[in-house]
Formats: structure tokens, sequence, C-alpha cells
């Protein structure tokens, strides 16, 4: 099979799927099955594994309709900003365990205009809110063998708080790991990822974890599933530009008392971007990242407490919409 058409066929994969709120690189990528390798060239492949990062997000506006109980609700524009930093702790390491940490804040300015309300009870009105997500991982992974075969086993505890009250939502995911081929040129391993959290549309997902460098053309085919599907090249020294699709979902918490809303709620949503980047390596360890193309909601649902993925009483259709981000990132210490 020619390298264009695979590479289709995997990008096509993760539109089929749906990430969890905030999937820890540590269940895909275990610290335990890195200690021999090169973790700064795996830093540079895998942006989640890198030791500390912020970036901006600015996205265009999207069109949405709402669903309330299954009625036609509201329909409108949305338009989101966003800041995030993340910030990796050294792994401790021991007989084959790894133990760290992953810190994550997200700012996120939320803009609804140009509302058509459908019920004359629940009305919407035009807002422009500004919300900051916290969440805190504790990442456990430990690798083993079966029948003389390695397997990576992890677990991932995860808190997530508005910075104002306790920890909002508790997510737990474990998953089990079996590298299957390792080269100088290509890795390959599948695993499967269960989790816990209310906003997972499912419960158990696949992993598959291909990497596979052309040498011919210096091409990188970087397969991540549930997270993407990337191609990238080297284009100078310390400069690569890539393309793909990359899948991530977010968390927004919010108090509303009105007609439909009565308590603490959450705005979650799964979002596949798609589009081209640059990356520049400089300062030895520092990365400079541009990129942009177009957002898919994949996923918009406000939940009530209490409920979950398949009950939640307000359900949004966002269009696509283009978004350009700027990043910095230390590759690592």
């Amino acid at each position: 099979m020619k390298m264009p058409v695979l590479f289709l066929c995997f990008l096509l994969l993760p539109c089929t799927m749906q990430a969890q709120n905030m999937i820890s690189m540590s269940s895909l990528h275990p610290g335990a099955d890195t200690i021999s390798a090169n973790m700064k060239e795996l830093a540079i492949r895998y942006p989640g594994l890198r030791k500390f990062g912020i970036s901006a997000s600015g996205f265009g506006y999207s069109d949405f309709d709402v669903k309330l109980d299954d009625r036609d609700f509201a329909s409108g524009k949305i338009k989101t900003r966003r800041i995030s930093t993340f910030f990796n702790t050294p792994a401790i390491k021991w007989k084959g365990n790894s133990l760290s940490a992953g810190i994550y804040y997200t700012y996120t300015s939320t803009r609804i205009k140009d509302i058509s309300n459908k019920l004359p009870e629940a009305e919407l009105t035009p807002v422009t809110t500004d919300r900051s997500t916290f969440d805190l991982a504790i990442n456990y992974s430990r690798s083993d063998k079966i029948f003389d075969h390695p397997v990576v086993y992890s677990l991932v505890v995860r808190g997530i708080t508005d910075g104002v009250n306790s920890f909002r939502r508790l997510n737990l995911n474990g998953s089990i790991n079996l590298p299957l081929k390792k080269t100088g040129n290509t890795t390959f391993s599948v695993g499967l990822l269960a989790l816990i959290d209310p906003s997972s549309p499912i419960p158990v997902e696949p992993i598959i974890n291909y990497y596979h460098k052309f040498i011919s053309s210096g091409l990188e085919l970087i397969v991540d599933i549930p997270t993407g599907v990337n191609l990238k090249k080297e284009i100078a020294r310390n400069a690569w530009v890539s393309v793909g699709s990359n899948q991530r979902s977010y968390t927004i918490f919010y108090d509303r008392h009105n007609t439909f809303l009565d308590g603490k709620v959450s705005y979650n949503t799964i979002e596949l971007k798609s589009g081209a980047a640059f990356e520049l390596l400089f300062a030895k360890n520092v990365m400079l990242t541009l990129d942009g193309g177009l957002n898919s909601f994949l996923s918009a649902r406000l939940f009530k407490d209490g409920e979950n993925y398949n009950n939640a009483s307000i359900i949004s259709s966002n269009k696509n919409a283009p978004y350009v981000n700027v990043g910095l990132s230390l590759v690592s210490f």
C-alpha cells in the first residue's frame, strides 16, 4: 500500500473516535516503557510528553443549534479563546515502575451572540464568560511480562476544579499496552484504555501507537489513537512541519440559576483540530509552535450534577470554525 493511501486511512480513523476529558499522555506513552528511550526525541514527537508548555488559541465564530431535553431550544453563534499551560513533573522510577504528576490550567473566554430562541419558557441570552479550569493528574505505570511478552500497565487519577470550589470532577483511567515492534525507524503497540468519566462517550477505547520514518523522504508517520494522526518532516536543522488531525476535550464549570439550569453545571466539548503546524527548536530545549486550520466539534454537551454523556439535558450541534494557535514548550529539563 502506498504511503499517501495509508496515511489517509489513518487520518479518517480519529474522526470516528471520541476522546474523554483530558486523556493523560501517561496512559498512552507510559514512563515505564520509555526508561531506555531517548526522552527528548519522544517529547519532540509527542508534545504531551514535554515538561512545560503554554499556548494561546483563537477561534472564529461557529454557528450552533441547541436542544433542551430533546426539544429545539436556541441557535446562534459562539466564539472561543483559550490560554493553556501544563507542567509534567520528572518521573520517579524504580524496578520497572514510574510515578509522576501533571498540572494543567486552561483559561477560556466564550462569547455567544445572535441568539434565536425557540422556547418561550426558557431563553438563552447573549453573554461573554471567562472561566478557569485546573487539573491535577497522578500517573503510575509499570512494565512487566505476560507469557514472556512485554506489557505496560498504567493508572491515572485526575481531579478537575474551577479553582473556587473543591474538586468538581474526579476521573480515573487505566490502560494496558502491548509493544509489538521496536526498530530504529518503526515502533508499534496496541492496547485498551478504560475510563471512569461522566463526560466520556464510551467506557473503553482502543490504543494504537504507530510510528514510522520513511528514510527516502524523511517523512514521519505518527499514529496516536485516540489523540491524533500526523505526518511530520524535518525541513531544516531543528525545524519541522506537520499536517494532521488531533483531538482533545475541554471542560468549563458554571454555577447557573434560571428557568432551565439550577446549580452546578459543566460544559464539555470534544474537538478535532485538522491543519498544519510549524515547530522550531531553539535554545537547546525550547520549542516554538505555530499552527492553524479547522476546528470541528465532535460533541458539545452541558451536564447537570448527576448527568453523564448519555443523558445530558442540553446538547449543542456546533459547526466547524477556523483556528490559529501559538505556543512555547520545554522539551526537556
